[in-house]
């Protein structure tokens, strides 16, 4: 064809031939130019339905205006065949440019590439061939991606009859080799491959033939970057291996997370590239492209070549079942029900809830896959229950129950993996143990479990599922007495937890999670026994920091950290804790419930309210989440949702005593004070008379004209803080509901020489409405840190 005149463009020169076409370079007679064509390969655009749907994705493609796009000018037909016509530009493949020496080099390339598939994303285009071959680079490091003439549109039919799947295989993301939905995360997969090729030359999945690639891909990790550069940060390492997670779930979510990471990257080494219009240059289209590969899902034949030439070893067996059951049998979410203990009497449920708990939490450490958390999950204890009513309840795949039969010191355990969607029992296991096998039994049903699961685990993930707290069975069965007596939340259970984790750190003082727990405990003191805060938190802090010296991994330990901060009005400390505790683990509960108070403390209601929906998503059957997220809504005077949640912890859980209290003062705002009093008496008497619950009581009678009982209860709450179990705060709003604002504002001076944590719930709290107006009390406000 080379010298011919096709329409108005003149062929100069063959630039390349491959799977997806031939490439020539051409000079537009029309506008003076030169372009290149690219004729289409028949299998593209085989018939009428196929044409237009090519035609109608080519179009959007051609929308696409971007420095980093090798735009689509045209698409035309000659003698039946189209072709596509594109910006000419001059430069090399990024392929031959491999693998680059300077890291910022590297990072720059990257992040243009990025930017462009950005920017197709955002326009619903999934490009499906990234690949080095398809990426041009100028003398100037100026990138252009090519190709977009043949991505594919969001929500488009797949090109061509057989639902092939297009792609070059060493690119290709686990759900492209299934024949699955392709989607922008497919992009980000194969966009990890060209980063790591480009700081290495190689790709990281390789094979020497194609079940073997495939099989790879879908099951194999990626050496670790460190391997081949050590000049590399780990960040980079980090960033890369999530871009190439298996699951999609597990991957960025967009491009632009993946371009921010880079560039943060790039920014802590001080040099950032950036082009100048000068390295806008010209890029003209690979010369020699890698040979796509299009997998068919109704070619059986093919799939049986391929596992015939691989010899049916074990590769390509294993390539097979991933090609035939596909992702979609993958368990992704979760339910732990508390183990039954039989026979052990109720002295050893610490140690089948302490199994249940540390199975949940090991679990929990699997990217993709949704495990719902121990409080959510232990509201089913000692339950009947049905399992297709519990799954649907917890939106939960699967369940794993289990039974410990308790015959002396020996155990016999019992496990089964449950299939709820599909009434089917997935795997079920027998095993016989003692206590001083206990650490290793539930390590082994931790990695059984997650072999069955169907997902894939990473290197990282293995070694995590691997990684024992402590090699000392005494002192984690003491761990468990300690967190099982926690769970309770009581002034005497919290007493009894302190004991055994002293116990488990005096045998194992390398203990990471024990000090954790004694931490929790003497966090959560002030509020359950009335201890000081000057007391309490400075012992809560130094078990933290000793936590975090063993393991500063641990995202509880920076969760409780952020909780002290917070006690002791350090906001930006705290926030900046919990944020780290979010990166280190998403799936943690307690953090974004901690965090979602604190911003509703400073007046970031909004961001509170999704903050909180997000613990509500991880733990939906969280009695004391449900309440929070009640809470926004009740903050801001909607009160009949406020009501709906506080009633719906209560149904959940009929003990708990805030749900009552809160759905009392509902009322009491609505003006109903006949249905406020039985509902604020309830609280009162499920709490064991906390100086909170008498508070607001207190309140409501004094608001309501009862003076008698409202001293009363106001005495009650002051002997309680001569004692040292109750703060100010407390006796302060008493006063508020009985008028004397020259009281409330003394009172609560002495909580704010104490520096309480309950001032830090000054700005939101129920009981200051007709004292916010006045100077002293919006004083107090401002140097706690929680003005308006």
């Amino acid at each position: 064809m080379i010298g011919q005149t096709i329409s108005h463009y003149k062929i100069l020169e063959k630039l390349g031939e491959g799977g997806m076409g031939i490439v020539y370079k051409a000079q537009d007679t029309k506008l003076d130019r030169l372009v290149a064509l690219k004729f289409l390969p028949h299998h593209l655009t085989a018939n009428e339905t196929e044409r237009s749907r090519f035609l109608q994705e080519a179009k959007a493609a051609a929308a696409l205006n971007h420095p980093n796009v090798c735009s689509v000018i045209d698409i035309q037909e000659h003698d039946g065949q189209q072709f596509i016509v594109m910006e000419y530009v001059d430069g090399v493949t990024l392929r031959s440019k491999l693998p680059f020496q300077d890291v910022q080099q590297a990072v720059h390339c990257a992040i243009q590439i990025g930017e462009a598939l950005s920017e197709a994303h955002g326009k619903g285009i999934v490009h499906r061939d990234v690949k080095s071959d398809n990426i041009m680079v100028t003398g100037k490091n100026h990138v252009k991606v090519m190709d977009f003439g043949l991505a594919k549109l969001k929500g488009s039919m797949k090109l061509t009859r057989t639902s092939s799947t297009v792609g070059t295989l060493a690119y290709m993301a686990p759900e492209q080799i299934q024949g699955g939905k392709v989607d922008a995360r497919s992009d980000i997969f194969s966009f990890g491959i060209v980063l790591y090729e480009t700081l290495t030359g190689r790709t990281p999945f390789r094979g020497e033939h194609e079940a073997a690639m495939m099989y790879s891909i879908m099951n194999e990790e990626p050496e670790s970057l460190l391997k081949h550069r050590s000049d590399l940060s780990p960040e980079f390492d980090r960033i890369i291996r999530r871009a190439l997670e298996k699951d999609p779930e597990d991957r960025y979510q967009s491009v632009a997370d993946m371009v921010s990471e880079l560039r943060h990257e790039q920014k802590k080494s001080g040099r950032i590239i950036r082009p100048s219009i000068a390295d806008v240059a010209p890029v003209h289209p690979s010369s020699a492209e890698e040979k796509p590969v299009v997998i068919q899902e109704a070619g059986a034949k093919k799939r049986a070549i391929i596992f015939v030439a691989a010899g049916m070893v074990l590769a390509a067996v294993a390539a097979s079942v991933y090609l035939f059951i596909g992702r979609e049998q993958a368990i992704d979410s979760l339910a732990v029900l508390p183990f039954e203990n039989v026979g052990g009497g109720q002295d050893l449920d610490y140690l089948s809830d302490g199994i249940t708990e540390s199975i949940i939490n090991n679990l929990t450490r699997i990217q993709g896959l949704r495990v719902v958390p121990r409080s959510s999950a232990f509201r089913f204890k000692g339950k009947d229950v049905d399992l297709q009513e519990v799954g649907s309840k917890l939106s939960v795949r699967a369940i794993l129950t289990g039974k410990i039969v308790h015959r002396g010191p020996a155990l016999d355990v019992q496990v089964d993996l449950v299939d709820v969607k599909n009434e089917s029992q997935l795997w079920g296991n027998r095993y016989q143990s003692d206590l001083n096998s206990i650490l290793s039994l539930q390590q082994q049903i931790t990695k059984e479990v997650s072999s069955k699961l169907g997902t894939s685990l990473s290197g990282e993930e293995k070694e995590k599922l691997s990684r024992q707290s402590t090699e000392n069975t005494e002192a984690y069965t003491l761990y468990l007495q300690g967190r099982y007596y926690w769970n309770r939340r009581s002034a005497a259970s919290l007493e009894k937890a302190i004991d055994y984790f002293k116990l488990a750190i005096e045998r194992d003082q390398g203990y990471a999670l024990a000090y954790v727990g004694l931490a929790d405990c003497y966090a959560l003191q002030t509020q359950y026994t009335g201890t000081p805060a000057a007391v309490a938190l400075p012992r809560a802090q130094e078990a933290t920091e000793k936590a975090l010296q063993l393991d500063n991994t641990l995202a509880e330990a920076h969760t409780t950290l952020a909780f002290i901060h917070q006690s002791r009005w350090k906001f930006d400390a705290a926030e900046k804790e919990y944020k780290h505790s979010i990166e280190l683990n998403r799936k943690y509960a307690t953090t974004y419930h901690w965090y979602s108070l604190l911003l509703h403390y400073v007046g970031r209601s909004e961001e509170a309210s999704a903050v909180i929906q997000r613990a509500y998503e991880i733990d939906p059957l969280s009695p004391i989440i449900i309440l929070n997220v009640g809470l926004a809504p009740f903050y801001k005077g909607d009160y009949n949702k406020a009501l709906a949640y506080f009633r719906k912890s209560n149904e959940i859980d009929p003990s708990f005593a805030s749900g009552y209290s809160f759905a009392g003062l509902v009322y009491f705002k609505l003006k109903d004070y006949v249905q406020a009093l039985p509902l604020l008496e309830k609280g009162l008497e499920l709490s064991g008379r906390s100086s909170e619950s008498i508070s607001y009581l207190g309140y409501y009678y004094g608001k309501i004209g009862n003076r008698q009982k409202a001293l009363t209860l106001l005495k009650e709450n002051q002997d309680r803080y001569y004692a040292g179990t109750g703060p100010a705060y407390n006796v302060a709003r008493i006063y508020e509901g009985l008028g004397d604002r020259d009281k409330v504002v003394e009172w609560l001076e002495r909580d704010y020489r104490d520096h309480s944590i309950w001032m830090i719930r000054l700005r939101t709290d129920v009981g200051w409405d007709d004292v916010h107006s006045d100077p002293r009390f919006l004083d107090l406000m401002k140097k706690v840190g929680v003005a308006k």
